[in-house]
């Protein structure tokens, strides 16, 4: 396994499962809410009957606007009109999202994409990244290898650091890229927030990949 690799959301090959994961946080969701006398059902009075015929109504491709109305661990959910809709933490953009609050708020008007709907179950889960063209499919003409170019470090661990890019697409920093000399672990190096320019070393649109380094940036750089 190459652990150079981006943070990209789940391939559309495992759909399956993140409708499946989709539901299964859904149903905790209400469990939870219903359990603490909070539960804020998809189709509530008095707008019943305008939830059930917008449930109807919704088509898988459809773009719709809508309000965040909760944030959790594992998404935002999102009031269409009279029912509420499930976007995945994967489905909030192109980049890695730690949690929908660093990226959402309550109240917050989004545009979104019909991804599922389950009329039995009343669920529908929603992409605000699908609303947006996707980064990847212009990384080849937009970033080469040797290109030098400026990111912000989003997370570090112990095998390097991650670096959004312009545009919102995220590279890694392996450590053995990260700088010369023994510094023990890359947050020695790097912090979270951090402003970084980086040289690019890798490009793999196909399999959405983007390898950086920070050790080869020339020194003269240093100085600007």
């Amino acid at each position: 396994m190459n652990v150079w690799m981006t943070r990209a959301a789940p391939a559309r090959d495992d759909e399956q499962d993140l409708i499946a994961e989709w539901r299964r946080a859904i149903d905790e969701q209400r469990a939870v809410f219903g359990q603490t006398g909070g539960e804020r059902p998809a189709t509530s009075q008095p707008r019943e009957q305008d939830g059930a015929s917008l449930l109807r109504s919704l088509q898988v491709g459809q773009v719709r606007r809508g309000t965040v109305t909760r944030l959790c661990d594992f998404g935002a959910f999102v009031d269409l009109g009279g029912i509420e809709g499930l976007v995945h933490v994967s489905e909030i953009a192109w980049y890695h999202v730690p949690h929908p609050q660093q990226v959402l708020t309550v109240g917050q008007e989004v545009e979104v994409k019909v991804l599922n709907v389950d009329q039995v179950r009343q669920h529908v889960g929603l992409s605000i990244k699908q609303t947006r063209p996707n980064p990847w499919d212009s990384v080849a003409q937009r970033f080469q290898v040797g290109q030098l170019v400026r990111g912000t470090i989003t997370h570090v661990v112990d095998y390097g650091a991650f670096v959004r890019l312009d545009g919102g697409l995220e590279g890694l920093i392996h450590v053995s890229e990260l700088a010369e000399g023994d510094f023990m672990h890359p947050r020695n190096v790097v912090a979270e927030g951090e402003t970084v320019d980086v040289v690019i070393i890798r490009v793999e649109p196909v399999r959405r990949r983007l390898g950086l380094s920070l050790k080869r940036v020339p020194r003269s750089q240093y100085n600007k």
